[in-house]
């Protein structure tokens, strides 16, 4: 299939609203990815487009690049043509190294909120940022560089703006802002506190909540519950001044948290500089193998607190006996 002058060659992954493939420019030969939408539903079309146009008129370098959009009723053919990433996202970065140091961290989550400022700057929220959506690639000499991709669930100013109707929460449970959760109209606070999930689990090896189910985990854990400092899980490697940066993403209050990605960005490359580099991540990764495994601390039982209370009604009254006797 060609959409664009694009050849479609494989499929990349699904996301929240149709399919990416790799693809090559028949005539030019460059090759890029292809976000084709999962039918023609003009809601859906609309939204598309909308997120097409606010990541190419962003145009930070920290966003996935978009260089074209394509859309025919009549073979009911939606589209937009971005830069091929080739690299790994946090997912597939975190399943090889299962945690990582204070230090690279802070520098990933620097990346990521500049692209997220200048996001935020022009009223776009990603509203769905989790390990998938961030993308670590080599540019030039840093083999670190991040690209955020997937603005498909994004919340865009002006007149299409916040399409979602009041009350549904859209985005991933594990890293939903309080408000999100309650469906609320979110800002680019809600975007922080995204970065604060998932700094703690790029440092732990665990995300903070994680519920039997996703409404357990949004409505109980996200809104009500205050997460443990990421220093707890860390086995000591976790140093204080990041696990206050991701305690603060965190607040459920969005006033509480940091008020601008920029100020956020700036916090991060302080620790950045004086994070250790190094660190036997065995410790980390060990600690979080025990807790997962460690039985749930267990109550006691009925039956053993009316076997507690008869025995010690037993010794009272033979000891009150014994003192009557004498």
């Amino acid at each position: 299939m060609v959409i664009g002058g694009y050849r479609l060659l494989k499929l990349l992954g699904a996301g929240a609203m149709g399919r990416v493939y790799l693809a090559e420019h028949e005539r030019l030969g460059r090759r890029a990815a292809v976000k084709v939408l999962d039918g023609w539903d003009p809601e859906l079309v609309s939204r598309l487009f909308c997120e097409a146009r606010a990541v190419a008129q962003i145009g930070d370098e920290h966003l996935v690049d978009v260089y074209d959009f394509v859309a025919d009723p009549q073979k009911g053919v939606v589209a937009y043509v971005m830069e091929y990433l080739a690299g790994e996202d946090l997912r597939k970065l975190l399943q090889r190294e299962r945690v990582l140091s204070p230090q690279r961290v802070a520098r990933l989550a620097a990346q990521i909120c500049e692209g997220l400022d200048a996001a935020h700057k022009v009223g776009v929220v990603h509203r769905d940022l989790k390990p998938d959506n961030v993308v670590i690639v080599r540019r030039g000499g840093d083999s670190d560089f991040v690209k955020i991709v997937d603005f498909g669930i994004a919340q865009f100013a002006g007149p299409v703006a916040h399409r979602t109707r009041a009350g549904i929460a859209l985005g991933s449970a594990a890293y939903m802002a309080p408000e999100q959760a309650e469906g609320k109209r979110v800002d680019g606070r809600a975007d922080l506190y995204a970065v604060g999930v998932l700094m703690f689990e790029l440092l732990t090896g665990e995300v903070p909540f994680l519920g039997k189910t996703s409404r357990e985990t949004l409505e109980i854990m996200h809104v009500a519950k205050i997460p443990s400092p990421a220093g707890d899980h860390g086995a000591g490697l976790v140093t204080e001044a990041i696990s206050k940066i991701v305690q603060r993403c965190m607040a459920k209050r969005p006033e509480e948290r940091f008020q601008t990605a920029e100020e956020l960005r700036k916090a991060l490359l302080d620790v950045a500089e004086i994070a250790p580099d190094r660190g036997d991540k065995t410790q980390v990764i060990e600690a979080v193998a025990k807790r997962k495994n460690a039985p749930p601390a267990k109550g006691m039982s009925p039956a053993a607190l009316l076997g507690m209370a008869i025995a010690f009604a037993v010794g009272l009254g033979t000891a009150l006996l014994i003192m009557s006797i004498r």
